[in-house]
């Protein structure tokens, strides 16, 4: 560990994401992380995630295409010409967080791209975790840094503060879940008529469906539910998810609050990775307890 830094500070250590961390881009820029853009592939023609095409864009595209789309890692050249910024501006140290290894290819890539460049001055995180439930582990990250921190210390307060997040979302529909094959049309159907809101747990590397409830209300009120069994009264950091859906998680939120101590929250759009495959309207909240770190 020769070239990782005994105190990590916001000085010393630079922290770089990928856009399926979805880290809200004022934190973005307050905390001057470095963002890594994921690839969506609508047929022969590929874009940068937020770069190339918008969050807006992606939308319509997507309800125009007769396909689904999908998504691809960046490839390491692209975490390379990250890590040599980050490296050019005067950092000693990086700090990475990707979206889980169980779910993409993303944290290989970057890991190719250290690799080339020595991996004694990084640090690699696997958040284990998609969207906001990574972007937390990076935003509490670049905090520590801010106060300065012994490196040990560090990587004690990141383990736990990664076992320790936990989220939910709810579909809008099925139509796309039985698009990418999950689901019989038949059953998604049936579904939609019934008003049948699947439930997402997109957490611990994986992102599976584990409950079905009749109405968005009550799609809503069991994410609550089932944050504050793992929670309770835990102070937290709400990460509000959405598929072009601000006003639902909006809405989320404001229910959220009666139940859950809420001591901060963030909106972010759940971006391409997730929203091929859950659909526009997915609403979800990612927790990360205030009491770790």
């Amino acid at each position: 560990m020769a070239g990782i830094p005994t105190t990590l500070t916001a000085t010393n250590t630079r922290i770089v994401v990928d856009t399926s961390s979805n880290v809200p881009d004022a934190l973005i820029q307050q905390y001057k992380m470095l963002e890594v853009a994921t690839l969506v592939i609508f047929g022969e023609q590929s874009y940068q995630n937020k770069h190339e095409l918008s969050e807006a864009d992606f939308y319509l595209k997507m309800a125009a295409s007769k396909s689904l789309p999908t998504t691809s890692q960046p490839p390491p050249s692209a975490f390379s010409a990250a890590y040599q910024q980050a490296f050019n501006e005067g950092a000693e140290h990086i700090f990475l967080v990707t979206v889980s290894s169980k779910l993409s290819g993303t944290f290989r890539s970057a890991q190719m791209a250290a690799q080339e460049m020595g991996v004694d001055r990084f640090t690699l995180w696997d958040s284990n975790s998609i969207s906001l439930g990574g972007g937390w582990q990076a935003i509490i990250a670049a905090r520590l840094l801010e106060q300065g921190i012994d490196y040990t210390t560090f990587i004690d307060r990141m383990t736990k503060l990664r076992a320790d997040i936990l989220g939910f979302a709810a579909l809008e529909t099925l139509k796309y879940v039985a698009r990418s094959g999950r689901v019989s049309n038949l059953q998604a159907g049936i579904g939609d008529l019934l008003q049948v809101k699947p439930l997402l747990e997109p957490w611990d590397g994986q992102a599976t469906v584990i409950a079905r409830v009749r109405g968005r209300k009550r799609s809503f009120q069991e994410v609550i539910g089932r944050l504050h069994k793992f929670y309770g009264d835990r102070p937290i950091h709400a990460g509000m998810l959405h598929g072009n859906a601000l006003a639902d998680a909006e809405a989320l939120l404001e229910e959220a609050k009666k139940t859950l101590n809420i001591r901060e929250a963030y909106f972010s759009d759940i971006g391409p990775a997730i929203a091929a495959l859950a659909g526009p309207g997915i609403v979800g909240l990612a927790g990360c307890p205030d009491d770790l770190w």
